[in-house]
């Protein structure tokens, strides 16, 4: 092989790898997105139709910010299903998968811009006033987000919907 070659075949893979490598990266977040949406989604809808069927028994959601514990363990963003104040064993989210959240949490007992260091938890309770999910403190929203990828999506409770425990998935710049 002449030079000239070498150095042509060269400049081609060095171009197909600049744009390559940076588009593949943000497939796999934006893949690791959508299955964090689904995820929520799903474990969402079941422990709110689980409280709307057990009446008595409230069922909330608990999302792991991934932390850091008291031991230096490094703990990874997952979700688990909670009845009354026992959580089940957390799963884990996708790997790099950022989570920001404005609803109380396990270790604060009221809602704030602060959120939670642990934990947030998403609650269905059915023995308020205003029925399934208006219980105190369940209003705010909560964020994906993948560092790698510009898309995004949040659940959102309260606010227009008012105190019925209501939520909605917004996308992307929908998402503030």
């Amino acid at each position: 092989m002449k030079l000239t070659e070498q150095l042509t075949a060269m400049a081609i893979a060095t171009l197909l790898s600049t744009y390559a490598i940076p588009v593949v990266l943000r497939m796999i977040a934006n893949a690791k997105v959508s299955a964090s949406l689904l995820q929520l989604h799903q474990t969402a809808k079941q422990s709110r139709y689980d409280a709307i069927v057990n009446y008595g028994s409230i069922r909330s959601v608990a999302i792991y910010n991934g932390y850091t514990d008291a031991d230096g363990k490094v703990h990874q963003p997952a979700i688990a299903e909670c009845m009354d104040s026992l959580c089940g064993k957390p799963v884990p989210l996708p790997s790099g998968i950022e989570i920001k959240s404005t609803f109380r949490g396990i270790d604060s007992k009221v809602a704030g811009k602060e959120g939670s260091k642990v934990a947030t938890i998403i609650s269905w309770a059915s023995e308020t006033n205003a029925g399934i999910g208006g219980s105190y403190g369940q209003h705010g929203s909560i964020t994906f987000s993948h560092p790698w990828s510009l898309k995004k999506f949040c659940l959102v409770r309260g606010g227009a919907f008012g105190n019925t425990g209501e939520w909605l998935i917004r996308k992307d710049k929908e998402c503030k």
